[in-house]
């Protein structure tokens, strides 16, 4: 019984990350990182321009760490979701997703999923 809801979970995450815009977020916060990684150990820019510079390339990634994080939150939100249907209850279910067996399957579940999906999309 419980291998449904952990497949179901899996599904269910798999298509939550599927959907959010991550990796345009993962992709500007790098981007910002390589430029201002540039900024800092270029001898040809002023410190006068690194000290303009830098507080709004820190301000990108931050709101971009925090964008990341809040998807990642949205994304596992139908997993902690299945818990108020769990036989058991939410204790139960955060209990048994901490079973290593139980996560092999959420993550080999997962993976399984994407794979289908995108292979069925292509077709």
């Amino acid at each position: 019984m419980i291998w449904i809801y952990v497949l179901v979970a899996a599904a269910l995450a798999s298509e939550a990350f599927l959907r959010l815009p991550l990796i345009p977020v993962i992709r500007r916060v790098t981007e910002t990182s390589r430029k201002s990684s540039r900024v800092l150990t270029s001898k040809r820019i002023s410190d006068h321009w690194k000290e303009k510079i830098l507080p709004s390339y820190a301000w990108v990634i931050g709101k971009g760490s925090v964008q990341f994080f809040a998807m990642l939150c949205l994304a596992l939100l139908p997993v902690a979701a299945l818990g108020l249907i769990f036989p058991g209850g939410m204790s139960a279910w955060v209990a048994a997703l901490m079973r290593p067996a139980v996560i092999a399957v959420l993550c080999i579940g997962s993976i399984l999923y994407i794979w289908l999906r995108l292979k069925v999309a292509r077709a």
